[in-house]
């Protein structure tokens, strides 16, 4: 099913907001969330940063580990990995997942911040169904977060890896029943690590979540995610290539669309607008929408201080 992506311009904030507002919903119940980024990355726009380069997904497992590791103290009230991915993505280590806000004005900042000069950037509206936005607890996002603890291609145990997961997951795709039934080594490392978080956890996965795309509610533990009414979009496998991110966008011969199957993702439409240069973060300011408010730890809000005239 493609969803072609309608594209606007906006040369100033008021614009900006305009388009905002007038941007119907194809379902008022639906939801409406906001991702700025400060490029036109075209069709490998809203991509996790874990699938930027393969040396960066090999390593996803190892990051989960060590961001602990040194750091155990500030995971201590996270109790699932998908807890855990959230915080690890507020220190900017790449993960599985992506930032979007309920707030357009914060999404915005993001679309401005380290913007390089005379160039414009994009501000994605993305229509979420209500019905399938997932909560921090739901069995199906701790079955694609856990996803972050093994290896791409374990040389030692081919089966405690991504590409064996990948792979008896493509075989099953359609037959639930039997995922189930088979005593699959992939799947019994899967549910071994999702047991450490749930050990009521039952041999129920459906494969499908496996390359499922997961509109996520995640608990506000530290006041940026509060301030910034943030949510995640986390990523399963590519259902073509393992090494590769879903892609939500794709370019054709008409524009910007989105060809995903509607089973495995929550979006219902996505609105592009191109954020000119002549939009500057001065503008947010006259908002309240400054750096103080996006980051508010002390040392980021010391660190505007001091540079503030």
């Amino acid at each position: 099913m493609s969803l072609y992506v309608e594209t606007y311009d906006a040369d100033s904030l008021d614009e900006l907001i305009r388009l905002v507002l007038q941007t119907p919903k194809t379902d008022e119940r639906n939801l409406l969330y906001f991702r700025g980024e400060n490029k036109d990355f075209g069709e490998t726009a809203l991509a996790p940063s874990i699938y930027r380069n393969e040396d960066l997904l090999k390593r996803e497992h190892e990051f989960y580990r060590e961001m602990q590791r040194f750091n155990d103290q500030e995971f201590l009230t996270d109790k699932t990995a998908f807890d855990k991915l959230a915080r690890m993505q507020h220190y900017e280590c790449p993960t599985r997942m992506i930032d979007i806000s309920e707030d357009v004005l914060s999404a915005t900042y993001f679309a401005l911040d380290k913007r390089k000069d005379n160039t414009d950037s994009v501000l994605y509206v993305l229509e979420i169904k209500k019905d399938k936005i997932k909560y921090y607890d739901s069995d199906a996002v701790s079955v694609v977060a856990n996803l972050a603890k093994s290896p791409l291609d374990d040389k030692n145990d081919h089966q405690k890896s991504k590409a064996a997961l990948w792979r008896d997951g493509r075989d099953y795709f359609n037959d639930r029943p039997g995922y189930r039934c088979r005593e699959l080594e992939s799947k019994s490392f899967l549910l071994h690590d999702i047991k450490e978080e749930k050990p009521y956890f039952e041999d129920k996965i459906d494969p499908k979540h496996l390359f499922s795309l997961f509109c996520v509610k995640p608990k506000y533990t530290n006041q940026r995610i509060h301030g910034q009414k943030g949510a995640f979009l986390l990523f399963g496998f590519n259902k073509d290539d393992y090494k590769q991110s879903i892609n939500i966008l794709k370019i054709s011969g008409t524009g910007l669309q989105i060809e995903l199957d509607p089973d495995l993702h929550p979006i219902a439409k996505i609105t592009k607008i191109r954020v000119s240069k002549n939009i500057k973060q001065s503008d947010l300011e006259k908002l309240g929408i400054s750096k103080p408010y996006i980051y508010p730890e002390l040392d980021k809000v010391s660190e505007y201080l001091k540079l503030a005239d």
